[in-house]
């Protein structure tokens, strides 16, 4: 009878505990972690080169002065849009009017004493062979209307000169822009050849040049693609704060040779502006277009996460257990990622949701639109784990 009672009593509380045991086995089941989930698809993308760069004037003009003197006009309004030959400043003309009609005087001077010469020469001539005059004489009257004929020359040279200096005096634009501040005002003195003091600038904006840079590795995908001899290549332009506005240009040159201090080398493209969307000097991004990759596997950018092994995703499999797969990325392609290697296409991956996730557990696909609730479900699930080791 005593046997029968420790018998008893060692197997009530060893029942009890396989009893409290199997209890907390079934708590600490995980449900189903909610995540949203991707298709991945399938398409053909454009390869492109990524790249900062700035926009630069196609042509740009420092106004400098060609002859001394007062500015006594500003003809026209900082920012206006200019055409060749419309007037800028004027510049104080008097003296250089006085410097036409003295150098047009002494023209008419040396041209009096020539055909007064020329008149002396012919009446030698027919006096030389009646020995009137010697041959000697004769020469005498010859290099003296040579020498009328070379001052004439001379004094029309001068007379040029100042017509020149006098049309200096109104300085007009040399090419199709738009001006930019004045930098002499009216009654400022300036000198001709003013070398580093412009006057004013003027930007032809019609076209830019987009100037960039790209890294040696690119280039070499470049080379693929480019030939300098027969083709160009259109790339992308983009402001950088403004992604709404879209500008295109052609590639017309690349440098002779890769920066060793940067491993960059430099490009340069040509882009019609003529609704003045870019400004010379403004920041702008590029996409160089290379070619189009026939049936790229594409993902959401989200899914794609960083871990110690590299980039990963989550795999939904049939049973709806998740399994880790790295994968290999390309480009960004708006809110797709590229996949070069690691998934297939129409494989389920998990989009959104990875927070709670390890390989093997169970997931249940969610709508788009419950997102924001799942994950807020997600957040408070994980503090709860975190309180209590049973649920790890």
């Amino acid at each position: 009878m005593k046997v029968f009672k420790k018998f008893y009593i060692l197997v009530v509380p060893m029942f009890l505990m396989l009893i409290g045991g199997c209890g907390r086995s079934e708590q600490s089941v995980r449900p189903p972690t909610p995540v949203v989930s991707a298709k991945v698809t399938i398409a053909d993308i454009p390869l492109y080169i990524e790249s900062i760069g700035s926009c630069v004037a196609y042509e740009s003009v420092s106004i400098i002065p060609q002859v001394n003197g007062q500015i006594v006009a500003v003809n026209f309004k900082q920012g206006q849009k200019v055409k060749i030959g419309d007037p800028l400043y004027t510049i104080d003309p008097r003296i250089y009017e006085a410097n036409l009609k003295k150098a047009e005087a002494q023209l008419a001077i040396i041209k009096a004493k020539m055909k007064i010469d020329v008149a002396q020469l012919e009446r030698s001539q027919a006096l030389v062979p009646q020995n009137y005059i010697s041959q000697q004489q004769y020469e005498a009257h010859e290099v003296q209307v040579e020498q009328d004929i070379a001052n004439v020359d001379v004094a029309e040279a001068q007379v040029l000169q100042a017509k020149v200096d006098l049309e200096h005096c109104n300085i007009i634009s040399p090419i199709n822009g738009i001006v930019g501040t004045y930098l002499v005002d009216v009654g400022n003195v300036v000198g001709a050849m003013s070398v580093g003091k412009p006057l004013v600038t003027v930007e032809n904006v019609d076209q830019l040049y987009v100037e960039f840079s790209i890294s040696e590795n690119d280039f070499y995908d470049l080379q693929k693609f480019f030939n300098l001899e027969e083709g160009k290549l259109k790339i992308k332009v983009f402001p950088i704060s403004n992604d709404g506005v879209v500008g295109e240009a052609y590639v017309d040159f690349i440098n002779n040779s890769i920066d060793r201090k940067t491993g960059s080398i430099k490009l340069r493209a040509l882009m019609e502006n003529p609704e003045y969307k870019f400004w010379p000097g403004q920041s702008i991004r590029t996409k160089l277009l290379l070619t189009v990759v026939k049936n790229s596997l594409l993902v959401p950018a989200e899914a794609v996460k960083l871990g110690q092994q590299g980039r990963y995703v989550f795999v939904i499999k049939d049973d709806k257990s998740v399994e880790l797969r790295l994968v290999e990325i390309g480009q960004i392609h708006g809110d797709m990622l590229v996949i070069k290697n690691g998934l297939g296409e129409g494989e389920i991956i998990v989009k959104r949701g990875q927070l709670m996730l390890a390989p093997g557990m169970k997931v249940v696909e969610m709508p788009e639109t419950q997102s924001n609730t799942f994950d807020e479900n997600l957040e408070k699930n994980k503090r709860i784990a975190e309180k209590n080791p049973t649920t790890r």
